[in-house]
């Protein structure tokens, strides 16, 4: 059996992190999203990987013929984001018979693996992943009678869902499949409406699952991600770390070699501190916090539930349910707004757009080389652009662009007694 994961493109709703080749290539728990993907297919068993990449992809470099991760890549390039099903295609001489198709991002393939092919038979050429939810708008919906699909509808109006079941991106698919997809115009949504096509031809099962599945769709979702991880993580402190005798670590902690944890630090898991990364006097570490490598996270800071990645380093103050990128450098009593004054689910602003996060917690995102001033603070669900400047005193409202400078202006004032 092989497996196909799908690894192109840049997604612009992924900001401000569209920079990365692609968005599976961030880390979490020191390795990219990517890595955990194909350790998951290899411990279901599966060892023939198709990587679908862009063709200036670092995935190629990263991951070579698969042997250093015991498993065996074969590339397929994908030049143009055309779509899923314009990429399964590129990869068609590749596929010698029944295969798996993922994105990038489908860490918990192996928990659905065995599931899904003691659905396939003979007759049966494809098996679905599916999860009952609400608001369906947003996805592509399974019509269904018993365990058998029988159509697929993308993005139904609301009081038009041919049912509760929305579509995972993991697919067990015969190789006859691939004739159907072809002969499906293109388009966008092209492997979408050949599996729609397919259920009206053949035999089509569906496997339900009740578990939360992690996507990639928004920078946000990275959080979900790092807590999806946190759940299979297993506590691990590296010899060579260092930690103070004062400092108290409860819970699942994983810290990697070459980490200090200073006096006075207190971590209460799950968390992770990467390589080399410094954790001050009297850091609190909390609700599944990722520390990347190389980070500085200075006295007096709290963090929580947050995603702090490599090479930034941080002052006092207090980051909760934020993402904060690369190489940031972050001043004293610094600090996040994760919460409405009114306890609502928080907007975030994408491409001009207001996205619904259902979230009603949620603090800052900060792209990469970002410096922030002294005692400022941001409102939930602000992004701060790649290679910005925040400057001291300042309470960041709204999102601030790539390359650009937001402070706000006091007037100095200097009387004689």
């Amino acid at each position: 059996m092989q497996a196909v994961i799908l690894a192109a493109g840049i997604s612009s709703r992924f900001y401000p992190y569209t920079q990365y080749h692609h968005k599976s290539l961030i880390k979490i728990f020191g390795k990219p999203i990517v890595l955990h993907t194909l350790e998951s297919v290899r411990s279901s068993g599966i060892k023939e990987v198709i990587l679908v990449v862009s063709g200036d992809s670092e995935i190629k470099r990263i991951f070579g013929n698969g042997k250093n991760f015991g498993v065996n890549i074969q590339y397929a390039v994908q030049d143009k984001p055309s779509g899923a099903g314009d990429g399964l295609l590129l990869c068609e001489k590749l596929i010698k018979g029944d295969f798996f198709l993922l994105n990038a991002s489908r860490i918990d393939f192996s928990d659905y693996k065995n599931l899904m092919g003691r659905k396939k038979t003979e007759e049966t050429k494809a098996v679905l992943l599916a999860r009952k939810q609400d608001n369906l708008e947003k996805y592509g919906v399974l019509k269904v009678e018993k365990d058998r699909v029988l159509g697929l509808v993308e993005k139904p109006q609301k009081g038009k869902e041919p049912s509760s079941l929305r579509l995972i991106g993991i697919y067990l698919f015969s190789k006859d499949f691939l004739k159907i997809l072809k002969e499906t115009g293109r388009d966008h949504y092209r492997l979408e409406k050949a599996i729609d096509r397919l259920c009206g031809d053949f035999l089509v099962s569906f496997v339900e699952t009740q578990n939360e599945v992690p996507s990639l769709k928004y920078s946000w979702d990275l959080l979900e991600m790092k807590n999806a991880l946190f759940k299979i993580a297993k506590k691990s402190i590296k010899r060579s770390a260092k930690i103070a005798e004062s400092a108290e670590i409860a819970g699942n902690a994983v810290i990697e070699d070459g980490a200090i944890v200073m006096e006075g630090a207190k971590i209460k898991g799950p968390c992770f501190i990467g390589r080399n990364s410094i954790i001050g006097n009297n850091v609190v570490l909390r609700g599944g916090t990722d520390i990347e490598e190389n980070c500085v996270i200075g006295a007096n800071m709290e963090i929580k539930n947050s995603l702090i990645m490599s090479g930034t380093k941080t002052h006092s103050g207090y980051i909760g349910d934020s993402i904060v990128g690369q190489n940031c450098r972050i001043g004293a009593d610094f600090s996040t707004a994760n919460v409405r004054l009114d306890r609502g689910k928080i907007k975030v602003k994408v491409n001009e757009e207001e996205v619904k996060t259902g979230l009603r917690r949620l603090g800052v995102i900060t792209g990469n080389n970002g410096r922030i001033g002294i005692k400022s603070s941001t409102m939930p669900g602000v992004i701060i652009g790649n290679n910005s400047l925040i400057g001291p005193s300042t309470v960041v409202l709204k999102n601030v662009p790539d390359s650009t400078k937001y402070y706000t202006k006091f007037q100095e004032v200097i009387e004689k007694k």
